[in-house]
């Protein structure tokens, strides 16, 4: 059997794109539709289930695969949104911060005037303070480690190596080797840091390599479609000006021809795509026909394709700086910072880890020890106590759970999108009033309900040929394992109930799509905070006490 020629290899691979490639009317404009999911999408099992349908983007002749994600210019988040402030509901947000604060006072009153307590005295304090500043040198150890992948991408910019050969690899490794030595740096075995701050870089190592691997993969498929533009353009300039060019066996003239067409069609859409329409603006993009017929060098010239001059040193940093974890040529971006509302979520950051050491030290803290003490108990005997000390964990670990929720996704990351001018908002949807479990993965965090449904959820599907069901049930055990890691980080024992109880959402999710449950709004998220409550505060009990 005769190897194949590279220009066939290329062919092969250009014939087979084609076949998934839509048509397009390519006097469409670039058109925002935020449909939700379609009712085939609804009736698989999904951790994730694409919320950005962009229906009108399927007139197109084509689709791009990376048009999953599309950032909007949000100003505020929920909480912070004229229309919250304005509606029926506001007076039980400040009711519940009123309320918050008459306990946290009551609390310090009698920690200071009954116990005689100072607040650096306490456990759970001088556990926070623990090290702090070589916590904070490892963090940013682990950060600039992350620059590594900036470096390949401009050694393939340089044509020191190829993405497709060696740059994947080498990123793929990098990646588990960047988890893998940053857990081993914090483990009691080298800095022996405290649990408080392996599950603060742990998490913060999760964040950088998502960040990481979006940022590569994202660029490795661009360079994959230049160097299929950059064929095409060149093979079919030849076949025009040459007529004595060999047509490999299986092909026409005509049909050589339309097949090269098609690919530097589809190659200069996705590229223009990605530099201008990721982004939603109020006035719809248009892509013009008669650049199809315009060089790249051109079309890069006049900054309508941006690849690959987006791979600089700047770029990276910026993106390293933005709360998101899906990379993109063109994110939205504020005109001015904000320096009052900077200041309004700085202040709501330490006031909300305050809240939080509160109710730590006063109210979990003594629970902790209680399940201390029964873990020495025979197995047989633990069962009655821990039942009692489950339903005293709940109360406090709600009130965390939601001070969780503040404190990252409505503080830190809207403070981090102000001084980054980062306008897309989105961090959270009304989690609060989900009806089912799979909505709720949706919305409780959306920067990585995004990359999960990139480079998790469509990337198997495209990569591994999987279904729909088969690509949700892979991205939902994912994200249990990442979460089970993170209960080994803290107690140091694998013992696999977070897996699980994470797993038992399947059947949840089944059952919330069944006929029963249809237009049970009420029941449906009744089932969701029942599992909210309970669910944290069993966890937290069964690793603490078995």
């Amino acid at each position: 059997m005769l190897k194949k020629s590279s220009t066939e290899d290329n062919l092969s691979s250009i014939a087979k794109s084609i076949g998934r490639r839509q048509s397009l009317d390519i006097n469409n404009e670039y058109i925002e539709s935020s449909s939700s999911a379609s009712d085939d999408d609804k009736s698989e099992i999904q951790d994730i289930t694409p919320k950005e349908n962009d229906s009108k983007q399927h007139n197109h002749k084509y689709k791009s695969p990376l048009g999953d994600i599309r950032f909007h210019s949000v100003s505020s988040t929920i909480f912070d949104s004229q229309d919250f402030k304005d509606s029926q509901f506001f007076g039980f947000y400040v009711l519940f911060w009123l309320g918050t604060a008459f306990y946290m006072i009551n609390i310090l009153v009698h920690a200071y005037f009954v116990k005689s307590e100072f607040i650096l005295e306490w456990p759970v304090v001088k556990l926070l303070l623990k090290d702090l500043y070589k916590v904070g040198l490892t963090d940013l150890a682990m950060y600039l480690s992350t620059y590594f992948v900036f470096y390949i991408q401009y050694a393939c910019k340089l044509n020191v190596i190829s993405w497709e050969r060696v740059g994947w690899i080498v990123q793929s490794v990098f990646e588990i080797a960047h988890l893998r030595f940053w857990l081993w740096f914090a483990s009691d075995s080298v800095m022996g840091f405290s649990w408080i701050a392996k599950v603060f870089l742990v998490l913060h190592n999760l964040v950088f390599i998502m960040k990481m691997h979006s940022y590569g993969f994202y660029n490795g498929y661009l360079w994959k479609i230049m160097k299929e533009l950059q064929f095409s353009e060149s093979y079919l300039a030849r076949i025009n000006s040459d007529t004595d060019v060999k047509i490999p066996e299986g092909y026409t003239i005509d049909q050589l021809k339309s097949t090269l067409q098609e690919s530097i069609e589809f190659c200069k859409f996705d590229l223009e795509y990605q530099s201008q329409a990721t982004t939603i603006k109020s006035d719809a993009y248009k892509f013009d026909e008669s650049r199809i017929n315009e060089s790249l060098e051109s079309l890069q010239a006049k900054n309508i394709i941006t690849f690959p001059s987006n791979i600089s040193f700047f770029n990276f940093f910026e993106y390293s700086s933005f709360p998101t974890v899906v990379y993109t040529l063109h994110y939205p971006r504020n005109e001015r910072i904000r320096w009052s509302y900077v200041f309004q979520k700085t202040c709501a950051v330490f006031g909300i880890i305050f809240l939080m050491i509160l109710v730590a030290q006063n109210w979990m803290y003594p629970l902790v020890l209680q399940c201390i003490e029964v873990r020495k108990l025979p197995v047989q005997e633990r069962f009655s106590r821990y039942i009692f000390i489950l339903l005293d964990m709940i109360p406090p670990f709600l009130m965390e759970y939601l001070f969780t929720f503040f404190l990252i996704w409505d503080s830190i990351l809207n403070a981090i999108a102000e001084l980054t001018r980062f306008a897309d908002r989105e961090f959270y949807g009304p989690w609060w009033s989900c009806t089912d479990w799979s909505e709720f993965s949706r919305i409780w965090n959306v920067p990585v309900h995004k990359f999960l449904l990139r480079h998790v959820y469509h990337s198997s599907i495209s990569s591994f040929k999987v279904n729909k069901f088969q690509a949700a049930l892979l991205t939902f055990i994912i994200s249990s394992i990442v979460h089970e890691l993170v209960m080994y980080v803290i107690f140091g024992t694998l013992r696999g109930y977070l897996l699980l109880l994470q797993m038992s959402q399947i059947p949840l999710v089944m059952f919330s799509r069944t006929a029963f449950m249809k237009d049970k709004k009420v029941l449906g998220n009744i089932i969701c905070w029942f599992g909210f409550l309970s669910g944290p505060s069993m966890i937290c009990t069964l690793y603490l006490t078995y």
